[in-house]
């Protein structure tokens, strides 16, 4: 934690914003070293803390990889203080790693207050593999409804490929799609 994150914080709590929000690490090569972030992460949580903000996480594919026996993003959870720290689950990377959200929300239940609801191709073999909210392969109406149940607070619409189609003819169809979703 540098004099920058601070004034980040500082500047960011001046024009209102709830959260400062961390949107990856590298990945690190054992689970000491993501125990050494969970602290950076408790740090900045108390400066945020302190600011009336929150801190939180935003996961990838690779925090739901094992490391010395234990996911990593289970480690950031486990070795974070939820006073603190809060986490951003996008579901599009915890399937894409071959894990369930629902699982994740259930276990640590009011750990994830803020999400990314990003879906699948269906089929899609490739990492990068985004679509049109609702035409994937993500049962985004039974995670929504679970993340509701499980204390999520926030809700973000996201789309990294297009497919032919622009940035505002995506948004305007995922806004559609979730205005429809019953959870």
């Amino acid at each position: 934690i540098n004099h920058d994150f601070e004034k980040k914080v500082e500047e960011s709590a001046a024009i209102g914003m709830k959260y400062l929000i961390c949107p990856s690490v590298d990945e690190q090569a054992t689970a000491d070293d993501y125990k050494k972030l969970a602290d950076q992460f408790n740090r900045c949580g108390e400066i945020c803390k302190k600011a009336g903000m929150r801190f939180a996480y935003h996961n990838h594919d690779y925090d739901f990889k094992m490391v010395d026996g234990r996911f990593a993003q289970e480690i950031f959870l486990k070795e974070t203080d939820d006073d603190l720290v809060d986490f951003e689950m996008d579901f599009y990377w915890v399937v894409t790693a071959g894990q369930d959200p629902q699982k994740w929300l259930k276990k640590y239940a009011k750990r994830f207050r803020l999400c990314h609801i990003k879906d699948r191709i269906k089929g899609a073999t490739e990492r990068e593999a985004s679509c049109i909210l609702g035409t994937g392969s993500i049962d985004l109406p039974k995670i929504l409804k679970t993340a509701e149940d499980k204390g999520m607070q926030y809700y973000f619409a996201e789309q990294e490929r297009y497919d032919g189609s622009n940035e505002l003819d995506s948004a305007e169809k995922n806004a559609e799609y979730l205005k429809g979703v019953k959870f």
